[in-house]
């Protein structure tokens, strides 16, 4: 009996070995495809390589923008929930039972204890972070977390809960902080642009992602890469036209001047004549773009180039270089503006006093209304809207921004007398402060309008000439008369270097009525006026303080004209006939 208990014991035994040889044979043989399709399927993953996103520098090749990695987390919330739910029913039901409830007790507060550590790296509670995962429990991905620092991704990696896995992202840091806030703008938390130089370089800035076949184990953690299905692309730098010392200046002073006014917004815009590069672009109020909750759309706005305004009297020397340019007064030319005012029906367009007869200078120093109006209307509709078509006006500026004004220049053929009057002192027109600045640039060149740009050139532009060099010097001597001692832009002087420019008060237009208490308030100007280097336009929304361009807005070019000069190491004015000076100036200087 025992002989053949023990020969049916082995032959059992060696069946059972034969059924599994058999079976091990028919898997490694005739299943091994399916069986590597299956654990490919759960185990091999084609994953997206993020590229790094290409740094904007000064144009010196200080950066403004960089990125560092970073990671992000994401998890299954469906695999995690229905863990926990066995976890919860097996404690439920075995709990009774000392050995078995002690093991299912365990593992259910192990979990729990991972879910809050997980919680708190994640600077969440336990119950926010389930009812996160509860909210999830039908989807199979979603992100814990985004652009993590990598030491806090490591620690929750190794808290070893299933499915939670980290990829790498980047995370852009601009290093000059709110200085260049609203010029170089920021990306989403996917690394987007969408303002600023973020926005319209995207393309370039962003690069190409990448493909890899990688390994991941049961939990979706990394073991090996396979192989590189598609090469990342890292992108470009770019190189913008700003010169970071210029920047810092206007920047200061204008946050000073806004702040001490208690204006609403104010806008600096420096640039280079001869090349149209930018130098320096402030705004104000400002923002943080490293931090994301400062990131409102009232302080992110670039007021230079998306803000259109009637300007005021800034636009009366484009008045009077359109009138010589059609010939239909001469340098010397005087204008009787007795008794004060022009009556077109029921209104009027007046001076603040009865000026008489004035010279062109003399217009432009005292800022009469009337002398401007009359400079206007010596022109056809015609003659005046084509020039200033020519200056750009009622055109993008081109200087590279997604979001930038167009303005607002009427046909000629629409306009009445009153609206032909009064495009003379800068109103039934609207410009940004970018588009000011470059129609004010022919007057540095010698009559030669140069496209602006954001972006550094290696080489000057080819410009298009708008003004004869000898037009272009006299309205450039008239302007330098408002920074005299009667004129009305006395502040804006600068010592050491002669300077040309016009003051602007404009009442803002508020549900078709002008509020005599919202005033836009500019100055804009060149210099050194014998040798052009710089054109600064400076605007100051609404002060409560200063309630003129004399006051406002005249001081604070005084001291970013002045700083920037010397930043360039521009030299003091030589006593040189101003149109030679101009002439020998035309071709431009590097900055």
């Amino acid at each position: 009996m025992h002989n053949k208990r023990r020969t049916t014991l082995l032959m059992l035994l060696l069946i059972g070995l034969g059924v599994l040889l058999a079976r091990s044979i028919w898997l490694e043989v005739f299943q091994q495809g399916w069986l590597k399709e299956k654990a490919d399927k759960r185990q091999v993953r084609e994953v997206v390589v993020p590229p790094y996103r290409g740094m904007i520098l000064d144009r010196h090749g200080d950066p403004l923008a960089v990125s560092s990695p970073v990671k992000g987390v994401s998890c299954d919330p469906k695999r995690i929930m229905a863990h926990r739910d066995d976890l919860i029913s097996n404690y439920d039901s075995t709990h009774r039972e000392t050995v078995q409830g002690r093991s299912a007790e365990t593992k259910f507060l192990e979990f729990e204890e991972s879910l809050r550590a997980l919680a708190g790296e994640l600077r969440l509670s336990k119950d926010a972070l389930l009812e996160k995962l509860r909210k999830s429990r039908t989807k199979r991905f979603i992100y814990l977390a985004r652009q993590l620092e990598p030491e806090i991704s490591e620690r929750i990696l190794s808290l070893d809960i299933m499915t939670v896995k980290s990829d790498q992202e980047y995370r852009r840091f601009y290093p000059a902080s709110e200085m260049f806030a609203h010029v170089v703008g920021f990306t989403n938390i996917d690394g987007r642009g969408t303002e600023g130089v973020e926005r319209f370089m995207d393309e370039k800035l962003a690069g190409q992602s990448g493909k890899e076949r990688v390994v991941r184990d049961g939990k979706g953690r990394l073991i090996e890469k396979v192989e590189q299905l598609e090469k990342m692309l890292p992108g470009q730098d770019i190189q913008l036209s700003l010169d970071r010392r210029i920047q810092y200046v206007a920047y200061k002073e204008l946050k000073k001047q806004v702040a001490r006014l208690k204006a609403k917004a104010g806008s600096v815009v420096v640039l280079n004549p001869h090349t149209g590069e930018i130098l320096a672009m402030a705004n104000m109020p400002g923002f943080n773009p490293n931090n994301r909750r400062e990131l409102k759309a009232w302080n992110y706005r670039n007021r230079a180039v998306a803000d259109a305004v009637e300007p005021g009297s800034t636009f009366k020397p484009l008045a009077v270089a359109a009138a010589l340019d059609a010939k239909v007064i001469q340098p010397n030319s005087l204008i009787n503006t007795s008794p004060g005012y022009i009556k077109f029906g029921s209104y009027r367009v007046r001076d603040h006093a009865d000026l008489g007869t004035m010279s062109l200078a003399k217009i432009l120093a005292r800022s009469s209304n009337v002398g401007a109006s009359k400079v206007a209307m010596k022109m056809s509709p015609r003659q005046y809207w084509m020039f200033l078509n020519r200056l750009g006006l009622g055109q993008v500026p081109g200087s590279g921004f997604k979001n930038e004004a167009q303005g607002r220049l009427t046909h000629y053929k629409n306009w009445a007398p009153v609206d032909h009057a009064s495009l003379g002192y800068g109103y039934g027109v609207s410009v940004s402060l970018l588009q000011m600045a470059k129609a004010y640039t022919v007057f540095a060149t010698g009559g030669v309008l140069k496209p602006v740009s954001i972006l550094k050139r290696d080489t000057q532009p080819q410009g298009q000439r708008v003004l004869s060099v000898r037009d272009a010097n006299a309205v450039l001597g008239m302007m330098e008369s408002v920074v005299h001692k009667r004129g009305t832009g006395v502040l804006a002087k600068v010592a050491g270097y002669r300077i040309a420019g016009k003051t602007g008060t404009a009442n803002k237009l508020i549900d078709k009525r002008y509020r005599k208490d919202k005033l836009v308030t500019s100055f804009i100007g060149v210099g050194p006026v014998t040798q052009p280097r710089l054109v600064v336009a400076v605007m100051i929304d609404e002060p409560k303080l200063g309630a003129s361009g004399s006051e406002a807005a005249a001081p604070l070019f005084s001291k970013v004209m002045n700083q920037a000069l010397r930043v360039i190491d521009a030299a003091p004015d030589k006593a040189l006939p101003l149109a030679k000076a101009n002439v020998a100036a035309r071709p431009g200087a590097s900055l």
